[in-house]
């Protein structure tokens, strides 16, 4: 494992970015819940109040969460600055975004003022206190420029998306009053899709790269990226966002470009690690690099060479696609990789007081054993492929509701343990200490 060039001094409390891991499992298998009772009308359009409430349960109580808890001790270890005050904000942050997430979820299933405007609280609360914590931070000169170059580009991004949404929200509470723009159907639906897209590319795809940066090299003995990917792909990434705002047919087929481009070289250089033994976590980031490839081919092949239901189901194929394979991938990935790591650091720091301790410092692959970095590969595998098989066969609902359910149900269990072991390590190692 390479750490040069990283401080674990500034390292928050553990227990900060656990709960935001431990809920996040939480929402996928609520997701699932959500699939087996809406059935197979909930995939006859984007627009469905169950699909909309399903995506925001992926992208909020899932990604964002798992995101936002990384955060946290990513962003201290790389740039040797951690948040100020980060209980508090940490604390505040995780119950406004689990609550508000959940009140998003029911408000599009059964609108209501009171639930909108409880949502619009809650989580331009937690959100933007959060974010708030972070810019606290990265406004500093911090080391590992290029890695925090790209962080500062995401949290833009989520500044964005985090407006768009509470705008497009508030139109239903009349606190802004936008139903004249509404009167054209295309206007909503393309600020809906700006939302989407700076939140899922801009604030998704922005970090997972920046973050690639820096945890492939140290993780997997990997050498590091191109200086001119690594300093320019990100922020001509984020250019080309902001221009797709307003010029989303002629700018989007760059962006897709550019996704390839960055698969190109994570192929090329988990093919140069120095470590090259059986591990899940490098399987998830290959299967990630290969997604963006495939949605390359997918996405600029004429529409006139594919099945007519697959020309129907194109957007839904892709965003599906781009979500579980690409960003729910690389996060599945990182977490097999995150959770050990954090979790020895932090019982190894605290070892440091009596050195004696050290004899009961588990093993890394006792927090994670390989063979269940292996099993989460395959049920992610396995899932993927019949969600793909439900947006063709809607019938297959009860399928994906069950597979969701075993996958994440394994990827908690998985936390839960390494919870506990770290929690009855550190007891332990305070017996020690205390004697």
């Amino acid at each position: 494992m390479k750490i040069n060039g990283l401080s674990f001094n500034a390292l928050p409390p553990i227990d900060l970015p656990f709960r935001f891991f431990l809920s996040a499992p939480a929402f996928i298998i609520l997701c699932a819940v959500l699939i087996f009772i809406s059935g197979e009308n909930l995939w006859s359009s984007r627009w469905q109040p169950s699909m909309l409430a399903l995506t925001h349960g992926f992208t909020l109580g899932f990604i964002t969460m798992v995101m936002l808890g990384a955060l946290l001790q990513l962003l201290p270890v790389i740039g040797g600055i951690g948040m100020a005050k980060p209980r508090l904000i940490a604390s505040l942050s995780h119950g406004a975004l689990v609550i508000g997430t959940l009140c998003l979820m029911a408000n599009f299933i059964w609108p209501s003022l009171l639930l909108t405007a409880v949502t619009l609280f809650l989580l331009c609360l937690g959100i933007g206190l959060y974010i708030a914590g972070i810019i606290w931070v990265l406004v500093k000169k911090l080391s590992q420029g290029d890695s925090i170059a790209g962080f500062r580009f995401a949290i833009i991004s989520l500044i964005l998306t985090l407006l768009l949404g509470s705008f497009l929200l508030s139109k239903s509470f009349a606190i802004i009053t936008i139903n004249s723009f509404y009167h054209f159907d295309f206007i909503g639906k393309t600020l809906t899709n700006s939302h989407a897209v700076l939140g899922l590319v801009g604030w998704g795809s922005l970090l997972i790269i920046s973050v690639s940066f820096q945890v492939i090299p140290m993780f997997h003995l990997a050498p590091s990226f191109p200086k001119n990917i690594s300093q320019y792909l990100p922020m001509i990434l984020f250019i080309l966002l902001l221009l797709a705002i307003f010029q989303p047919e002629r700018v989007m087929p760059l962006v897709v470009l550019v996704h390839g481009i960055f698969a190109f070289f994570l192929l090329f250089i988990i093919a140069k690690r120095k470590r090259k033994i059986a591990d899940a976590s490098i399987h998830f980031w290959q299967l990630a690099a290969y997604t963006l490839m495939a949605l390359n081919v997918g996405y600029f092949i004429p529409e006139t060479y594919l099945p007519q239901n697959i020309v129907q189901n194109k957007t839904l194929l892709m965003a599906a696609v781009y979500i579980y394979f690409y960003i729910v991938t690389v996060i599945q990935g990182m977490l097999l990789k995150i959770l050990p790591f954090l979790s020895y650091t932090h019982l190894q720091q605290r070892c440091l007081i009596h050195f004696s301790a050290m004899q009961f410092l588990p093993h890394m692959h006792e927090f994670i054993a390989k063979n269940q970095g292996r099993d989460l590969f395959i049920l992610h595998l396995f899932t993927g492929a019949v969600l793909l098989s439900t947006i063709m066969l809607p019938s297959l609902y009860w399928l994906l509701s069950l597979c969701l359910i075993i996958e994440f149900s394994w990827l908690l269990r998985l936390m839960i343990h390494t919870v506990r072991l770290y929690f009855s390590t550190l007891k332990k190692i305070n017996s020690s200490v205390n004697e």
